[in-house]
């Protein structure tokens, strides 16, 4: 007899809420300096498609128990180190441009990976009912 595998909530909710706090901060970035701008978009950028990357592995490995979730959280992980590598070099920022995609990558990251382990915690509800 196997084990039951508890079900896996939709991702849907959670992207959007990752989509809009990706079109908050790109609208929020035009406030920038043409220059920094430039570069704080394209940090955002490649947070954007980190994340867009991100949700889905989890949400393929989250049915899969705790190997699945681990094995969900690295390729989001891995998915964002690319998007680091190739996002900066793509940029072309330098200096104290770079250090504006810098923060602005890192902090839609740290939001977008907040609402990733909401999503994480709601499958935990999911399985312990209300």
């Amino acid at each position: 007899m196997s084990a039951q595998v508890p079900p896996v909530p939709a991702p849907w909710p959670f992207a959007a809420v990752s989509a809009a706090l990706f079109a908050l901060s790109f609208a929020a970035s035009f406030l920038f300096a043409p220059a920094q701008g430039h570069a704080v978009r394209g940090g955002l950028l490649a947070a954007g498609v980190g994340a867009a990357c991100a949700l889905p592995a989890l949400w393929v490995g989250l049915g899969r128990g705790t190997n699945g979730l681990f094995a969900g959280f690295s390729a989001g992980f891995f998915a964002r180190m690319v998007c680091v590598a190739v996002g900066l070099v793509a940029s072309g920022a330098r200096g104290p441009d770079a250090l504006g995609w810098a923060l602005s990558f890192f902090a839609l990251y740290a939001v977008t990976q907040a609402v990733e382990i909401g999503y994480v915690f709601s499958s935990t509800r999911a399985e312990r009912g209300p």
